[in-house]
C-alpha cells in the first residue's frame, strides 16, 4: 500500500512539471514565430473599433496607437536599433549602484562635519592661508557636490526607464520583475 501512495505521489507531482515543460515550448514556439513576422516585414493586426458597432459591456479593451505611431517597429533595421532589455537593465543597474554609493559617502561626510563641529579647536599653527577653509566647512562643500552628482545620477535614471518605455519595454520588463519575452 505504502509503495502504491509513493508512486501516485511521484507521478502527480510530475504531472505539473510536464505541463510547465510544454508551456516553455509553446513560449518559444510563439517567440520564434513573431520574429520570423518581424523579419517578414508583417505587422501585427490591431483590432481598433467592434465591428458590429454595439458597445461591449465585457472586459474587452482595445489599443489605438496615436497619430505617427505604429503599434511596432516598422522594418526590420528599426527593431535592431531598438536597444535590447538587457542593455536598460545593466544601466539602471550600474546608475543604482553608483546612487547607492554616493547616498552612503554623503551620509558619510555629514556625520563627519557634525562630528567635527564638536570636536575641540586645533592648536599650533595651521597649514593654510589665513582664508583657508575650515575642515567642517570642506566636508559640507563634499557633501553638496555629492547631492548635485545624485540629482545628475537620478535624472539620468529616470531618462534611462523613459527610453525603454518608448521602446516598448513594460515596468515589470525594466526592473526585472515580470518574464522577458
Amino acid at each position: 500500500m505504502k509503495r502504491f501512495i509513493r508512486i501516485l505521489t511521484a507521478c502527480l507531482l510530475a504531472i505539473p512539471q510536464a505541463q510547465a515543460q510544454s508551456l516553455a515550448d509553446a513560449a518559444r514556439k510563439e517567440a520564434e514565430r513573431r520574429r520570423q513576422l518581424a523579419e517578414q516585414g508583417v505587422e501585427g493586426k490591431v483590432i481598433e473599433a467592434n465591428g458590429s458597432g454595439q458597445r461591449s459591456t465585457g472586459s474587452l479593451t482595445t489599443f489605438n496607437p496615436g497619430a505617427g505611431q505604429s503599434a511596432r517597429p516598422g522594418t526590420v533595421k528599426e527593431a535592431k536599433n531598438r536597444a535590447s532589455l538587457s542593455t536598460y537593465r545593466n544601466q539602471l543597474r550600474k546608475l543604482d549602484r553608483e546612487i547607492l554609493e554616493c547616498e552612503e559617502r554623503q551620509s558619510l561626510l555629514r556625520r563627519q562635519a557634525e562630528a567635527e563641529r564638536w570636536s575641540l579647536p586645533k592648536s599650533g599653527r595651521r597649514g593654510g592661508a589665513a582664508g583657508s577653509e575650515s575642515p567642517r566647512e570642506k566636508l559640507l562643500r563634499q557633501a553638496e557636490e555629492l547631492e548635485a552628482r545624485l540629482k545628475r545620477l537620478r535624472r539620468q535614471r529616470l531618462e534611462v526607464r523613459e527610453d525603454a518605455r518608448k521602446a516598448g519595454y513594460l515596468p515589470g520588463e525594466i526592473d526585472g520583475k515580470a518574464v522577458a519575452p
